[in-house]
């Protein structure tokens, strides 16, 4: 059956972004949390007030917009009510006159923003002659001829029209203005145009007073929202920030840390989980004391594997050296003292052993009462043994003197030393299963250490073959028969190593 790709998960699209830039990644990194809590408050709270500002700008200016052409057609019915006085009065000149005074007044009546009004005569009914002004807010221009471009403009104005033009001051200021026009009738039939100009900063300035107030009401809101988001943020960073240096202390091996955070959510959870985090680490640490190093080394190596819950039995040949050493007198010795001290002594033999084997690059296989097994690999793996071995009995003899001095018990140890092939994995059952050597050799190296001495070291000759033996004192023992080997096996017995 094919096994199933692991998937990775991808990287978000703002992240990538982020990622490229490294000053931006800088800032965000600095920023932290409340950098982007209150990135994202300034935002979202821009967006929602420029969609409401725009929708209130909109609906507010088409508002006063209608407002105004409502004005304007107010004003245009005021000058076109003048019609049944025209339509008494025999002469076009003082129709003109009549229609001035309307406009004037109007003029006059303080209307905000009315830049001007006219009248323009279209066929000589309103004024004495076609083509002219018949009133004008401005009266001089009254009687006066009408621009070109405006007259022709005009001939088209069937019904109310509105345009936004821009006029010009003799100053040169641009001025945005609104300008109206509609029909005016005489006897029903279209004589003239009526004409009102507006400037827009008249129909639109509550508009844009709002504007103001708005920007204002949003600039202090904006500055709210990332204070209060500053705050919350802080809530969030606060305890996130603790777990975090509960992992640095964690990480440089303080596995006694505790976080207790006391939150109903997520972060609250979280501190709980890290304390059973640390309490399973030193489950851990402590089972790893249990195991040998090649035991947790070939774990590692498995858990970097898909199949990471598989663990099949079994090993593979290897050449290896093996060290046994055993503690002479240890069950005299327990038969006069109490059981913990016992174990007192003990471990502190074992312990002594212990370190001085891994300090030669040894692997502790397993501790069996009084005895313990080493394994050692690697190209110079029959000279570290033979070395750790001369370390051992150097150093009990030291602590042997030290005992001696305080009058506390002594004891020693005898060592064997055996080279062989042998399979190295995994064995037992599936269930229960111990990292381990099994082969001959491993047997014979402990029937060396059955039969060594106090304080002295046998070493088989196949161990001694791959030493530099020339280094090492040595005296060759006679042949010694063993339980298994039908031959006589040829031993030496390590003394030490040469000066110089």
């Amino acid at each position: 059956m094919k096994e199933k790709e692991p998937s990775i998960e991808k990287k978000p699209l703002l992240f990538s972004i982020v990622d490229r830039f490294s000053i931006l990644k800088k800032l965000v990194r600095l920023g932290g949390i409340r950098f982007k809590w209150g990135t994202v408050i300034f935002f979202t709270i821009l967006i929602i007030i420029f969609v409401f500002s725009s929708i209130f700008m909109f609906m507010s200016t088409r508002a006063l917009l209608a407002a105004n052409d409502k004005l304007c057609q107010t004003i245009a019915g005021n000058i076109s009510s003048t019609e049944p006085i025209l339509t008494g009065e025999k002469k076009p000149f003082k129709r003109s006159l009549i229609l001035q005074d309307v406009v004037t007044s109007l003029y006059k009546s303080d209307i905000n923003g009315l830049r001007h009004a006219a009248v323009y005569d279209l066929d000589g009914k309103l004024t004495e002659m076609a083509g002219t002004y018949a009133a004008h807010s401005d009266s001089s221009r009254r009687g006066r001829w009408i621009p070109r471009m405006t007259y022709v403009e005009i001939q088209n104005v069937k019904s109310f029209e509105k345009a936004r033009i821009i006029l010009t001051e003799e100053s040169g200021r641009a001025v945005p203005c609104y300008r109206y026009r509609m029909p005016f009738t005489f006897f029903s039939v279209p004589v003239g145009v009526i004409e009102i100009v507006f400037t827009e900063e008249s129909i639109l300035e509550p508009v844009r007073k709002t504007a103001v107030y708005i920007m204002i009401f949003s600039a202090v809101t904006m500055v709210m929202g990332i204070y209060l988001s500053t705050r919350i943020s802080g809530g969030m960073v606060k305890p996130i920030r603790k777990l975090t240096r509960g992992m640095h202390r964690v990480r440089n091996g303080d596995l006694d840390t505790e976080i207790n955070i006391y939150r109903h959510d997520e972060v609250g959870d979280l501190s709980i989980e890290f304390n059973n985090m640390t309490a399973h680490l030193k489950e851990k640490l402590i089972m790893q004391k249990f195991v040998s190093d090649s035991t947790i080394s070939m774990i590692k190596e498995k858990s970097k594997t898909r199949k990471k819950d598989e663990l099949d039995l079994g090993g593979t040949r290897q050449n290896l050296v093996f060290l046994f050493s055993d503690v002479r007198g240890f069950t005299a010795m327990s038969e006069k003292m109490e059981p913990e001290e016992v174990v007192a002594i003990l471990n502190e033999y074992l312990d002594l052993q212990a370190q001085i084997i891994k300090k030669h690059a040894g692997d502790i296989d397993k501790f069996v009462g009084d005895e313990i097994m080493a394994v050692f690999s690697g190209d110079d793996r029959a000279d570290r043994a033979l070395r750790a071995s001369l370390e051992i009995i150097r150093a009990i003899k030291l602590l042997n003197d030290e005992r001696s001095e305080r009058g506390d018990v002594t004891v020693d140890v005898g060592i064997g030393l055996n080279m062989g092939d042998v399979v190295h994995g995994r064995m037992g059952s599936r269930d229960r299963m111990d990292h381990t050597s099994i082969g001959d050799a491993v047997n014979l190296a402990a029937r060396l250490c059955s039969n060594a001495d106090r304080g002295e070291i046998l070493a088989s000759a196949e161990l001694m073959a791959q030493a530099e033996k020339t280094r090492y004192r040595v005296k060759k023992l006679d042949p010694i028969s063993v339980k298994g080997k039908e031959k006589p096996v040829a031993i030496y017995s390590v003394k030490g190593i040469k000066a110089g």
